[in-house]
């Protein structure tokens, strides 16, 4: 998730309702942290992966409802709703965002549209496309497709997940964490069903728990079977991720393009040298990297070896033995490449 800023007062509430079926009006601690804690590493995947990590959120909860227990999760929109809308509507986000949500980007552009036309009606001035107005209803609209998504993915068969280019190979950290969710809910016994609104309606039954389980192959399994592209970058990290073991969040940083950059450090010389402090992270840390992605999509990719950190020389770059050990075959792009195109492993 990217960097935590302050929240805006009227900033936009995304709410995911989880409904519980049980007898009683309440449900074991760690049944809740755990379906909710599932629930924000789909949000934060699908954000990564779909909106390239542009989109700023706060997670909240939301007291339960009496009743069948019903909690409601919020996503507090912040910021990125511009850049996230431009890639929701490139081919890829098109094809994902119809492939989860059933509707095209355009059916949530022109529910924007009729929010401001009822703006409008309340007022005589026209609403200009940077308006204040304007924003909050772009920000409320992106907020419903982070909703919208997160439901479909926690809901939808994974055949059909596979055909709109949502793979458990391109979304890993989303499908562990879906397996999680069911896995906490078949945990415990007194979940009869579980539900994605607020109405007392349970289509998803304990006896599918198990059925919403998807085989997730480790990374490493799956390196030789992805068409690896290979360069050295230099990179300004604006959030690193200091904590080794840790693969939800990734590092973020730009390039000399300005472009963001999101990566994980697979070079165990470099996590030696930060566990013996012997690096000195400034405010703003400037790497060279040996990045390995995979093709047509630069913007999410792999640290093989961190060449430079700020002044420090830590070792020269994989040869190309090392590197087709690691990655069987791969390619150094070639510099009329598209830096960013988002690409869809099928």
């Amino acid at each position: 998730m990217p960097e935590r800023t302050s929240t805006p007062k009227e900033a936009p509430i995304g709410i995911i309702p989880i409904h519980f079926d049980v007898p009683e009006h309440y449900i074991p601690f760690d049944t809740f942290v755990e379906t909710a804690s599932r629930t924000r590493t789909i949000v934060d995947s699908l954000n990564e992966q779909i909106f390239g990590g542009e989109l700023q959120y706060e997670f909240v909860v939301f007291p339960p409802e009496e009743g069948t227990f019903l909690a409601r999760l919020g996503v507090i929109l912040i910021a990125g709703y511009g850049i996230a809308w431009t890639l929701s509507e490139s081919d890829v986000g098109k094809a994902f965002i119809r492939g989860l949500t059933g509707h095209e980007p355009a059916y949530y552009a022109e529910q924007v549209g009729i929010q401001l036309k009822e703006l409008l009606e309340e007022g005589t001035a026209p609403l200009e496309p940077d308006s204040d107005r304007h924003d909050a209803a772009c920000d409320e609209l992106m907020s419903r497709i982070v909703v919208d998504s997160t439901k479909s993915f926690l809901t939808t068969d994974v055949r059909a997940l596979r055909r709109v280019g949502v793979t458990p190979e391109r979304f890993q950290e989303a499908y562990s964490a879906r397996n999680e969710f069911y896995q906490a809910l078949a945990s415990d016994p007194k979940v009869l069903g579980i539900g994605f609104d607020e109405t007392p309606s349970f289509p998803i039954r304990r006896k599918d728990f198990a059925l919403m389980h998807v085989a997730v192959v480790p990374l490493e399994a799956t390196t030789r079977e992805i068409e690896w592209e290979v360069e050295l970058a230099s990179l300004k990290v604006t959030s690193p991720n200091w904590d080794m073991k840790d693969e939800k969040r990734p590092w973020k940083g730009k390039d000399h393009l300005n472009h963001d950059r999101f990566f994980r450090i697979y070079d165990a010389q470099f996590w030696r040298h930060v566990h013996s402090k012997r690096l000195d992270p400034e405010i703003i840390d400037t790497i060279l990297v040996q990045l390995a992605y995979p093709k047509g999509q630069r913007r999410t990719g792999r640290v093989l070896r961190v060449l430079k950190f700020n002044d420090v020389d830590l070792g020269p770059p994989l040869d190309d033995n090392a590197l087709s050990a690691l990655l069987g075959s791969y390619r150094k792009p070639d510099k009329h490449d598209d830096l960013f195109s988002p690409g869809v492993n099928h």
